[in-house]
């Protein structure tokens, strides 16, 4: 009877031992599956979660600038690079008076002088201009003696350029040269369309006017040209209505009542014009370029219209 009870003990030990480690075993299982599940889970609701802040958060300017997503210019607001002596002033005078015709802002920036700037002023000259366009209501519209700058380098939003050159074959040039001034190769437009490479400051480089030619092309839907005003503020009208609505009126009252010098008939030497023609060699270039350019926009608006 006692043996009985011992095997009867035995096998109720045995019995439970087994079923312990059996459910222990089970368990383990079932939490490493439950685990399994739980980080599948989670991973799926982070996707989710990522799905939903790429679609709904607003990135930053710098994280769009690193997606190369913010390559368009803003049509709302205007940069006007004054080229040395090309009559500027006179497209600045006109945007002073429209501004409050057309509900637009006009903003000088501090003076400059043309020159190269490192690439921490470059950034932030282009902090200063942003952080101005978010203060003050848009349209805006600058103007400054800046060469071009690349905003979309520093991950911001381009202004859209505008500016204006003159023949370099001019009388202005002319006198210059005659008068043996230093000043006379400081009037190039090429530089300031070129921008802030040390290339862009060498005479007659075809790196330098190829690489004005493509940021025009990109950056600049309207080059006007100081002998040809009326279709330059006509162009800058039509492309620009909400900036330029009224310019030719205005034009009107305060355009010089003689012909700019450029235009009075030149009496040119041989010796001269050959020296002048190797100075200016490229700016004469840029310029027939740019005024067939204007030219051919204007005819191809006024068929349009």
């Amino acid at each position: 009877m006692r043996l009985n009870r011992s095997v009867l003990t035995s096998v109720t030990v045995c019995s439970t031992v087994l079923f312990i480690v059996l459910r222990s075993k089970s368990t383990t299982e079932f939490d490493n599956h439950s685990g399994d599940d739980t980080e599948k889970r989670y991973e799926k609701e982070q996707d989710n979660n990522n799905g939903q802040t790429y679609r709904y958060v607003t990135p930053s300017l710098a994280e769009l600038g690193v997606r190369r997503s913010m390559t368009e210019m803003n049509k709302h607001i205007l940069m006007l690079t004054r080229v040395p002596d090309a009559g500027a002033e006179l497209l600045i005078l006109i945007l002073q008076r429209l501004q409050g015709y057309n509900a637009f802002k006009h903003i000088r920036l501090p003076p400059g002088d043309h020159g190269l700037l490192s690439t921490l002023q470059e950034e932030l000259l282009v902090e200063e201009i942003t952080n101005i366009i978010k203060q003050e209501a848009i349209p805006l519209s600058f103007d400054g003696n800046v060469r071009f700058i690349s905003f979309s380098k520093f991950g911001r939003q381009a202004p859209t350029f505008i500016s204006l050159v003159r023949n370099p074959m001019g009388a202005q040039n002319l006198q210059r040269y005659r008068e043996k001034r230093k000043t006379m190769l400081e009037s190039r437009a090429i530089p300031t369309f070129c921008g802030q490479d040390p290339r862009c400051s060498e005479i007659n480089n075809k790196w330098a006017l190829q690489r004005a030619k493509a940021n025009i092309i990109e950056w600049y839907p309207v080059v006007g040209i100081l002998d040809c005003m009326e279709q330059s503020i006509n162009l800058l009208e039509h492309k620009f209505p909400f900036f330029f609505r009224g310019a030719r009126q205005i034009y009107r009252k305060i355009r010089p009542k003689q012909k700019y010098l450029s235009q009075m008939s030149l009496t040119l030497e041989p010796r001269e014009r050959d020296i002048l023609f190797g100075l200016y060699e490229d700016e004469i270039e840029l310029y027939q370029w740019l005024k067939y350019r204007l030219f051919n926009e204007t005819s191809y608006d006024v068929v349009e219209n």
